[in-house]
């Protein structure tokens, strides 16, 4: 699944082509990805000016002049891109946002979601975090508000693991399973440790690397696994700095220790046990 660091370069490069565009008009190859997409979605946004986009967590978020924004989740193997309006279709194309750059040049706006788990949505701009996709989340795990008292605060109340809690789109968003291991990884913090026993050392580490480690990771343009491509074509390049996602019986970078991979919840976390000591 795109995690924060995708969504995110996924974001920055349509930005450069919608920002003060006029949305022609959206078309749909389905009536349902995920959820049901609004019948009238075409009607709320046809000629309005795309002002701004956003990114909360996962979600793409364009505010238009309509006072109306498109919510866009990529699921599990979407991915955006942008081509000429005479584009031709491929398989999954299943969203087509048309749109008029300021020059009057007509392009269009590409979601491709093989796997048909992402999603398209719209809500007022006024009170978007009352949509029941948004109402949820979590601070966003680039925001500069995620301080230690934060942190610690929630921690304290809890005794879930720590893997799970990086998880948790509830505490905070964007995270997902890579990154989980990758920021534990570069902390050394064993991803069974409970919350609860954090010490203060260990929730500033998690702090600063949370931030390290996606930052990083947008500016490699996100991780290619398998599905995931940037909107110019490009695969992830942060796969080829990935430190223990991926890496079971290869050796720590640091400690020449043969990397694991556990199954928590039914999703692999891959660590060093002597990095990483619980």
């Amino acid at each position: 699944m795109p995690e924060l660091p995708e969504v995110e370069t996924s974001k920055r490069y349509i930005e450069q082509f919608l920002l003060n565009a006029k949305i022609l008009n959206i078309q749909s190859s389905v009536s349902k990805l995920r959820w049901e997409i609004h019948p009238d979605i075409n009607f709320f946004f046809n000629n309005t000016i795309i002002l701004k986009i956003d990114r909360i967590g996962k979600y793409i978020l364009i505010n238009t002049s309509n006072k109306n924004t498109l919510i866009l989740h990529l699921g599990m193997s979407g991915y955006l891109s942008i081509n000429k309006a005479n584009f031709k279709k491929v398989k999954h194309d299943h969203i087509i946002i048309n749109f008029e750059v300021i020059t009057g040049e007509k392009k269009c706006l590409i979601f491709n979601d093989q796997r048909r788990f992402g999603h398209i949505d719209f809500h007022y701009t006024s009170n978007l975090k009352k949509h029941f996709l948004i109402k949820n989340l979590g601070i966003d795990g680039l925001s500069k508000s995620i301080k230690y008292d934060f942190l610690k605060k929630i921690f304290s109340k809890k005794t879930t693991i720590i893997k799970n809690a990086l998880l948790d789109q509830k505490i905070i968003c964007g995270i997902g399973n890579i990154y989980a291991s990758e920021i534990l990884f570069y902390s050394k913090i064993h991803p069974l440790k409970k919350v609860n026993n954090l010490c203060k050392d260990e929730i500033n580490s998690l702090l600063h690397n949370i931030n390290i480690v996606l930052s990083k990771a947008v500016l490699n343009g996100g991780t290619t696994i398998k599905d995931y491509k940037q909107p110019n074509g490009k695969v992830g390049y942060f796969k080829q700095k990935l430190k223990v996602y991926g890496r079971e019986k290869l050796k720590c970078y640091n400690c020449n220790s043969i990397i694991f991979k556990l199954n928590i919840n039914k999703r692999a976390t891959y660590i060093c046990p002597e990095c990483q000591k619980n």
